[in-house]
């Protein structure tokens, strides 16, 4: 009887072990291992998914691509707009001062000079506080 209890007991604990296994992987493939499986289930699976991943890059490089090619013609753009409307204004201005209206006109001028000036300024001031922000978030890694 003891041979047939000690059985049961072991049926029992084999009944309740449990085993599991989690796997996970970030980024666009899975690895290599798994997706090599992908051509057990789908005929030609990996291909098609390693097919979707470079459609995917593509897409996403053009995009970006877009993206800067239009933020450089903004930037061309308002520069050159910018540089005709101060040039306007200090133009306006020395009409002025040459018909006898010297405060109003002086005042055009050194606004025509000054405004731009101060938003070079500012965006410099700007881009370095941004600059400075980024630095900080970044982990800095040393040997």
């Amino acid at each position: 009887m003891a041979k047939a209890q000690e059985e049961r007991i072991a049926r029992r604990i084999e009944q309740r072990l449990v085993q599991a296994t989690i796997q996970s992987f970030s980024g666009p493939l899975p690895p290599p291992e798994v997706l090599a499986r992908y051509n057990d289930c789908i005929p030609e699976g990996a291909k098609r998914i390693m097919g979707m991943a470079e459609k995917q890059q593509e897409h996403r490089h053009r995009i970006e691509r877009r993206v800067v090619d239009w933020n450089t013609l903004d930037q061309r753009i308002g520069l050159f707009l910018g540089f005709i409307l101060a040039l306007a204004i200090a133009v306006g201005g020395f009409w002025l001062i040459l018909h006898g209206k010297d405060g109003i006109g002086i005042s055009s001028v050194i606004t025509s000079i000054g405004a731009p000036t101060g938003v070079f300024i500012w965006g410099r001031r700007k881009q370095e506080k941004e600059r400075a922000e980024k630095a900080s978030t970044f982990p800095t890694f040393t040997r």
